[in-house]
């Protein structure tokens, strides 16, 4: 059965399997099984925990789509056959929302998720992967995002619209059209759509063989019904058809055709025609280096071209709208229609250019669809609906360096960014179907500028990089003696160091050599907290595995390696609850770092500069930016110097902070923060090895601190702390991080109060 998702048919098909179904049912003595297949099950089939609970739960505006879907096998009011299984599947592109969503959703994926390969030119048999080898070739590929925004960037395949929006439209225009001459020269005994349209064929089959291939061009000039109208007409005046009343009538009947006037453009402008000839052979070039196609594919000469625009493509090719207006075409038309003498007309869609707008953000399919002029711009984009506006992504392999899509640089950044986020959920996904026990809880990812849907209210965006300066507040009781002193101790008493001097004052110690990024994390991993435990198998450690699934997709990690590596609790202890600010997140980001200056991992952006992709980074210069860490001691204020314990065992003397602490957390972080320092005085502890190597500081914006630039180092800051009456001295310790490293956004959702029954 085929059922709209609507409340009422739901309901209806429900209650029709109550009657007549489950009654049978009940009779036979067989286990009976249900399928229910869901496709587009993020569109309806999402129910929002944040806008369900500001509902009055009795007299509310509650969805009913999921709860009606359910119903199907597991009606309210009626027990359900014991012998009946039934089994739900949805089926999306984008399954952002499916994922955010909660679980009081009886839709919400908890059985199983499954990410399905697309054929392209790379993939094994391993799952670990988004696509699978194709060997029939590019005619047999899907050419999705990887082929539009990365593999294909040399080809041209996307190009950035300009300051002027006629010259845009006219341009992509002329890109359709000469494209559409290109490929009814390939199909070669075909008719053109012009011909075509002035001829009745005997059989549908006829019709099919003889038209040629459907041919398409997308407009989405915005969302805006009033605005396909007006761009449609702008089409027709361009091509020109005398006046906006005239465009109007031609585009209401249906019979929008380009008038015959246009190519009076191609002779006047024959050169912005003729040289898409020449960027197309340029892209046919680029895609055969790219995906190592047997040959090129070869333009025919500008003449033919010019003949078939004339003859056939400007002639046969059609303007409409597809929107939810009744003055707009209903859907594209791409079969052959009966005549009632028994003939059989062609396929009114051969050649078409069609506006819309969001009708195409959901299911509807462009057949040969070319060209893209896209000028949608949106002051908060989602990714699952703007995903769903590509159109242009499906098996276009024959025709691919035909394709083009013109949008802003700053729409197609986005795409890129949507596209990669996408493939960094595939790649967890496509790692946790390893294991056939445990049913994954990804992580969703966003962007800087986007979130990941707009179906989940309330959504927050949480980065993986833990701050420009982030302090661990847990320290040790100092009832006993603290391993993180002997730590330190034998840091700086196996290595030379020297004492920083600013402002006119001691400020402590620092090793005179910087250590590396794998080295700071390896150091910051050895500090131990007698109260916290936690191990991996928790919210952070599932955070960090699926970042870690992500870079190994790139290329395999060493066998056991982690990059969180929190300690484990003692056998037989409970493991202490993982903190939001765990101090071991620090050290697994550092690590991180080091992992991605030899991969592209997907899902990650550039901290410091806008929308910058690392998977498209230069990994050559990412590696020569890459910090190093000063280490150091921050002198306190104590009058006395450590004057016992393994500290007093150092060839410099140690002045103590004095900082409270209560259950483990010290209250206090950074030391002495004087943003109007000048050049004689001390602006803080978190340029501390600035002081040392005697560097220039950053320029504070506005009073602001900033973040450490591009290519400096960081620093490891300790501090000795012992308050009056402490038995034991313990040490604190906080990170400068610079810009420059790898860092994601990932979604969560933030609650709101529920609304209580009237």
């Amino acid at each position: 059965m085929v059922a709209l998702k609507h409340a009422g048919h739901l309901q209806a098909l429900g209650q029709s399997l109550k009657e007549s179904v489950f009654p049978e049912i009940e009779q036979l003595d067989r286990p009976v099984h249900l399928l229910v297949v869901d496709d587009e099950a993020d569109d309806g089939s999402i129910l929002d925990a944040n806008v369900e609970a500001s509902q009055d739960p009795v007299f509310g505006n509650l969805k009913q789509i999921p709860r009606a879907i359910a119903d199907l096998w597991s009606p309210p009011s009626q027990p359900v056959p014991e012998s009946l299984f039934a089994t739900y599947v949805g089926y999306t592109a984008t399954p952002q929302a499916n994922f955010l969503q909660e679980e009081h959703n009886p839709l919400s994926p908890r059985d199983f998720l499954v990410t399905l390969r697309t054929p392209l030119d790379r993939g094994d048999e391993s799952v670990r992967s988004s696509t699978y080898s194709e060997p029939k070739g590019i005619d047999h590929y899907y050419t999705g995002g990887e082929v539009y925004y990365r593999r294909g960037r040399t080809a041209n395949l996307c190009l950035t619209t300009t300051a002027s929006a006629s010259e845009d439209l006219a341009n992509s225009i002329r890109a359709f059209l000469v494209a559409g001459a290109v490929r009814l020269f390939r199909e070669g005994e075909r008719l053109g759509p012009h011909a075509a349209r002035q001829k009745e064929f005997e059989s549908a089959a006829c019709a099919k063989a003889l038209a040629p291939k459907p041919h398409s061009m997308l407009i989405h000039p915005s969302a805006l019904v009033d605005d396909h109208f007006t761009t449609a007409e702008d089409v027709l005046i361009w091509a020109g058809v005398t006046g906006r009343t005239e465009a109007r009538s031609l585009v209401a009947s249906g019979e929008g055709y380009l008038p015959d006037s246009l190519f009076r453009l191609v002779d006047s402008e024959e050169e912005k025609w003729a040289i898409w000839l020449d960027h197309f052979q340029a892209s046919a070039n680029e895609i055969h280096g790219e995906f190592n196609t047997l040959v090129s594919r070869q333009m025919p000469d500008w003449l033919t071209v010019k003949r078939l625009l004339q003859e056939e493509v400007i002639p046969g090719t059609r303007v409409a709208v597809v929107n939810s207006d009744p003055a707009a075409d209903d859907r594209p038309e791409y079969s052959p229609t009966a005549n009632i003498d028994g003939t059989w007309h062609p396929a009114r869609d051969m050649s078409t250019i069609f506006v819309s707008g969001n009708v195409m953000a959901r299911g509807l399919t462009l057949e040969g669809l070319t060209t893209t002029l896209f000028l949608r711009t949106s002051d908060s984009p989602r990714a699952d609906t703007q995903m769903q506006m590509q159109r242009w992504f499906g098996f276009r392999g024959t025709d691919i360096e035909l394709c083009r899509v013109f949008a802003s640089q700053d729409q197609i950044d986005f795409f890129t960014s949507f596209h990669d986020v996408d493939e960094a959920l595939r790649n967890v996904l496509a790692e946790a179907m390893r294991d056939e026990q445990k049913v994954p809880s990804p992580i969703m990812l966003q962007g800087r500028g986007f979130l990941a849907t707009g179906k989940i209210a309330n959504l927050g965006n949480k980065p993986l990089h833990p701050g420009r300066k982030p302090f661990v507040p847990l320290i040790n009781s100092g009832d006993h003696e603290d391993p993180n002193a002997n730590l330190l101790v034998d840091l700086f008493a196996n290595a030379p160091s020297a004492d920083v001097t600013a402002g006119g004052r001691l400020r402590g110690r620092i090793l005179e050599d910087s250590v590396t990024l794998g080295q700071a994390a390896d150091l910051l991993d050895r500090l131990s907290y007698d109260s916290y435990h936690p191990g991996r198998d928790n919210q952070q450690g599932e955070l960090w595995s699926q970042v870690e699934a992500r870079v190994a997709a790139v290329q395999e990690l060493p066998d056991g390696y982690h990059l969180y590596r929190p300690p484990a609790p003692a056998a037989g202890a409970d493991a202490s609850p993982v903190r939001k600010d765990c101090p071991y997140g620090i050290p697994a980001y550092l690590r991180l770092w080091e992992t991605c200056l030899y991969r592209h991992v997907r899902g990650l952006f550039v901290t410091g500069v806008r929308d910058q992709l690392w998977s498209m980074a230069d990994l050559a210069t990412k590696s020569r930016q890459q910090p190093r860490f000063w280490v150091g001691i921050r002198y306190g204020s104590a009058e006395s110097p450590l004057a016992e314990g393994p500290f007093a065992e150092l060839p410099f003397d140690i002045h103590t902070t004095q900082r409270n602490s209560v259950d483990g957390l010290i209250k206090s972080t950074w030391g002495t923060n004087n943003p109007g320092a000048g050049p004689t005085g001390y602006r803080g502890d978190e340029y501390f090895d600035y002081y040392h190597r005697g560097e220039k500081l950053p320029d504070a914006v506005a009073g602001d601190e900033p973040w450490r630039p591009l290519s400096s180092d960081g620093q490891i800051l300790f501090y000795v702390n012992k308050q009056p009456g402490q038995k034991y001295p313990t040490v604190a310790v906080g990170v400068c991080i610079p810009t420059g490293g790898p860092d994601q956004f990932s979604a969560y959702v933030q609650p709101v109060r529920p609304a209580t029954a009237a």
